[in-house]
């Protein structure tokens, strides 16, 4: 009797179980095949600025009028399409540091349909929605972001 008693607590115990364990296995394996992928196809990606252009690849101006832009033109140093490109900017002022992040405008984004192909390269323009005051806040860095590779980042220091 108590060996048929413990038969069935253990049936049951693996009813609730198992369908809880095959999620997560499931989630589990495609967590993996997807993180696999990326790292793959980010194997060789590379992104730079171009250096010919502006200041060091970058032009910028902080007019305080509402008229404030940032460009940068960056290459596709890599083997791999990269879309989805921002801007990060290290604005610094009296109080310190900031970080802000800017997307591109539409005349400039850089999708997954249309991508930033390898050796191609491209003009973009931070669309920036808030005032920056240039006497209150000066460009002290950049650093273009994209969805493709997340950690193919370049920055530059200015």
């Amino acid at each position: 009797m108590s060996a048929l008693l413990l038969i069935v607590i253990s049936i049951s115990i693996a009813s609730v179980v198992a369908p809880w364990m095959y999620e997560l296995v499931l989630t589990s394996a495609n967590s993996t095949s997807s993180d696999t992928a990326q790292q793959i196809r980010c194997r060789n990606a590379g992104l730079d600025f171009d250096s010919a252009y502006g200041n060091y690849g970058a032009v910028w101006n902080f007019t305080g009028n509402g008229t404030d832009y940032i460009y940068a033109k960056v290459v596709n140093t890599g083997t791999s399409d990269l879309w989805q490109l921002s801007i990060e900017a290290e604005l610094e002022s009296g109080s310190g540091k900031t970080i802000a992040h800017y997307a591109l405008t539409d005349e400039t984004a850089i999708g997954f349909t249309d991508p930033l192909k390898p050796s191609y390269s491209a003009i973009i323009s931070a669309n920036i929605t808030s005032d920056v005051n240039g006497t209150a806040y000066g460009l002290s860095g950049l650093k273009v972001l994209n969805a493709a590779c997340p950690n193919v980042a370049p920055s530059l220091p200015l």
